[in-house]
């Protein structure tokens, strides 16, 4: 399966002093990996006070998912310390499979973004996130990254039918207590249809709502015709493809 991927970061204005990012790796693979690694330009020094700190946030987050699938966290009291975090697996994961996940994460973004205030890390089963400020539930409508399949497939029943799906998944996924949602459509005898959609677990239900239904629009947005997209919010990811890329549909 062959992608063409394209970064958009796109920071709120009221955050654009703190999300002064530059995106230092794009790939995806089919064996599987990094879709991207976001890095706070702004650096930390070895062995400072926010370096503790963020070696234990890193520290308790890969112990939470590994057990729960999710982990959120904030050590330290005042800025220039404070270090806020969130690790999240793909809800359709074995814990063996998330803790994984989540090791590799850590790894990840301290290859890739090293001493950075602030960074996101994207793999294809999970998602890590740390701040220099506090950032839990705060909701992000931003498109921050997408992978779009480059055939097509023209056939108005297709389109239709992809539609469908991700309005039955959006419609799911903020109800759920993992907020996550799989589904799947047969559009014809030879082609089936596989949605994902997730929030972050640590919104609310109607955030998680406003998140997906913004992800509805920019699927549509870039992959008019396409036969598979995911994309990447800052608060939400959602896709689909014509093969089952999760567990349990």
């Amino acid at each position: 399966m062959y992608f063409s991927a394209r970064a958009t970061i796109r920071a709120p204005l009221y955050l654009a002093a703190l999300l002064v990012f530059s995106v230092v790796m794009v790939h995806s693979s089919d064996e599987g990996g990094e879709t991207y690694a976001a890095c706070n330009v702004e650096k930390y020094s070895n062995g400072s006070q926010f370096d503790t700190n963020l070696e234990e946030l890193l520290k308790a987050l890969t112990e939470k998912a590994a057990y729960a699938g999710f982990g959120a966290s904030v050590y330290g009291q005042e800025t220039p310390n404070k270090v806020s975090g969130r690790l999240q697996c793909r809800g359709d994961l074995s814990p063996a499979d998330c803790q994984a996940c989540s090791t590799e994460a850590v790894k990840v973004v301290q290859r890739d973004c090293p001493n950075a205030i602030g960074a996101r890390v994207q793999l294809d089963h999970c998602f890590l996130r740390y701040e220099n400020y506090t950032f839990l539930s705060d909701l992000d409508t931003n498109r921050w990254y997408e992978l779009v399949n480059v055939n097509n497939n023209t056939d108005i029943h297709f389109n239709a039918a992809i539609r469908d799906l991700l309005a039955d998944l959006s419609s799911r996924a903020p109800a759920s207590p993992i907020k996550f949602a799989l589904g799947s459509l047969v559009v014809s005898s030879n082609v089936t249809i596989y949605g994902m959609e997730m929030c972050w677990r640590d919104m609310s239900k109607d955030d998680c709502a406003s998140c997906l239904s913004k992800g509805y629009e920019e699927v549509f947005s870039i992959s008019s015709q396409r036969v598979g997209a995911q994309v990447f919010m800052g608060s939400c990811t959602l896709g689909y493809e014509i093969y089952p890329f999760a567990e349990h549909y």
